[in-house]
């Protein structure tokens, strides 16, 4: 190894690179181990002679993990670079850093050619494989807290299978808690978080059978278990499942908003991907560990209102906090508002104090989301009075994302309509979400939704939001799905919107339905 050293000095020297090598740069009277440690400390680049014996001796081992260590926590870039000199794989923290192979090469000037690459970043590493991160929401800027319901995730969906364990205990977690607790945020926070630590993210709609089984559809054609122009939507939606049963890297696949265990429970991953549920029903004992949310601890709470308005008023923001039971969807919209009118937070908790008091009781959706709704959007209004028709119409729609080419039939002017979402989106009522395929569309929370179908109910203008809403489902669902594959796409994103209407079932809707029937039906005859 000696000669060896001395080689790759040589060539790094000439090159013009200023080495330090621990057999020719410690003076034989020195401090060995404080010499290494400055060494370690002043590098910028650790060259590694890699043998079975480097990765075992316990000096060598201290040697490259305190590089590592210290490289993460480095402003510039700091490299571990392998000169591979033994016939030995490289494993763990060796595994994905630059290497070049010195072993059996005789040849001086191919040997020194390898030295420099590996210098110079090129590898003889295979790249690894992409890391398909399929439909998962954006990340939430605002996400605060959650510490330990995010480690107790990570506990259930990333630990080792015990010796003998119930089927129910492995690698499934469910996310239980009332509407508006912030299930969804969790999971969306839990999946950008830790998506290094899975072979790919699917992000799988589930309030309803037919948005799961598209999800799962469109993940059979990712991996290569269906084409996109000829998969019957269940089955292809098993054959993903089987495909990861047969693969042996670890998926995450996220099921958000089940309805109930028994709506899943042909369509859950045997093997090959870890399951994270978010759902209002209370009891998943049977199929995953549970992980019950709550509202917000207070100075949580108290901390996102600061952090999401950019304030520091931590007495005002307890009063709001307080005053909305420290629901974060709530919380969200308040903080919104505040930020948008620049409101102090104890003039909107009074505000919305005395409108929870006044919201109706029973209805399905707490009154603290029914009062900060009611201030949002009637501040979006201010804005943009059309907002009140867009909102009216976004709630008719099913709560996934909303492709704006169904959006455009809300509101005829262009302008209007993005000035309406424009103000939608500045309290927090909307959120733009493109699909995988960078088609643009929007979300609205079911429970925003829900709210304003209230409203427009309330204020009359239910029934017209539902006949535009299926004018515009008439004008844009391709009327020959049955034989036109390259439809299905669309076909698709519509269909949720399509099965979610409210209103009668007249000839219009008769003929969407007939329509989605042939979308349905030519997908699996050309299986």
């Amino acid at each position: 190894m000696a000669a060896i050293a001395r080689e790759v000095t040589d060539v790094l020297t000439e090159k013009g690179y200023r080495v330090f090598v621990q057999d020719y740069d410690v003076p034989l009277a020195a401090n060995f181990i404080e010499e290494m440690h400055e060494a370690i400390k002043n590098a910028r680049d650790l060259v590694v002679l890699f043998t079975r014996d480097y990765e075992q001796s316990p000096y060598t081992r201290m040697e490259f993990t305190s590089f590592e260590a210290n490289a993460a926590q480095s402003a510039e870039e700091r490299r571990m670079v392998i000169l591979r000199c033994e016939d030995a794989p490289l494993l763990g923290l060796f595994a994905p850093h630059v290497y070049q192979d010195l072993v059996g090469v005789g040849d001086a000037e191919e040997r020194r050619s390898r030295i420099l690459a590996a210098l110079d970043g090129r590898s003889q590493a295979l790249k690894p494989p992409p890391r398909p991160f399929i439909g998962v929401p954006p990340r939430i800027a605002s996400f605060t807290g959650r510490s330990g319901e995010l480690d107790r995730l990570d506990a259930i969906l990333m630990r080792d299978k015990p010796a003998a364990v119930t089927q129910a205990s492995v690698g499934r977690a469910a996310v239980q808690g009332m509407g508006g607790v912030g299930k969804t945020s969790l999971a969306v926070e839990y999946a950008h978080r830790y998506r290094s630590l899975y072979a790919g993210v699917c992000w799988c709609p589930a309030e309803t059978r037919a948005g799961l089984l598209t999800a799962l559809a469109s993940l059979a054609v990712t991996l290569g278990a269906a084409t996109a122009d000829e998969a019957d939507v269940e089955k292809a939606a098993k054959a993903a499942l089987r495909r990861l049963a047969e693969q042996r890297a670890t998926w995450l696949l996220v099921y958000d908003n089940v309805p109930a265990p028994d709506a899943t429970v042909d369509l859950l991953p045997s093997a090959g991907a870890r399951l994270l549920i978010t759902s209002r029903f209370s009891d998943w004992s049977e199929l995953a560990e549970e992980v019950a949310l709550d509202v917000l601890p207070l100075q949580e709470a108290v901390a996102f209102l600061q952090g999401r308005t950019g304030r520091s008023d931590g007495s005002g923001a307890k009063t709001l906090a307080e005053a909305l039971d420290d629901l974060p969807l709530a919380l969200d919209h308040a903080a919104a508002y505040c930020k948008r009118t620049q409101m102090r937070f104890a003039d909107y908790a009074e505000k919305a104090s005395s409108l929870i008091d006044a919201a109706p009781r029973g209805v399905g959706y707490p009154r603290s989301v029914a009062a900060t709704f009611d201030l949002a959007i009637t501040e979006a209004v201010a804005q943009c009075p059309v907002a009140e028709t867009l909102m009216a119409y976004l709630a008719q729609c099913a709560p996934e994302r909303i492709p704006m080419t169904l959006v455009e039939g809300a509101v005829e002017d262009e302008v209007e309509r993005m000035e309406a979402l424009a103000a939608l989106a500045e309290v927090s009522l909307v959120r733009h979400d493109p699909f995988e395929d960078s088609t643009p569309a929007v979300t609205v929370h079911r429970l925003v939704q829900a709210v304003a179908r209230a409203r427009s109910e309330a204020n009359g203008t239910a029934q017209d939001a539902v006949g535009r809403l299926i004018a515009r489902l008439v004008a844009t669902y391709p009327k020959e799905a049955y034989c036109d594959p390259q439809s299905w796409p669309l076909c698709a994103k519509l269909t949720p919107h399509l099965l979610a209407r409210g209103g009668p079932d007249d000839a219009s809707v008769s003929e969407l339905l007939d329509r989605a029937g042939g979308y349905f039906h030519g997908r699996a005859a050309w299986e």
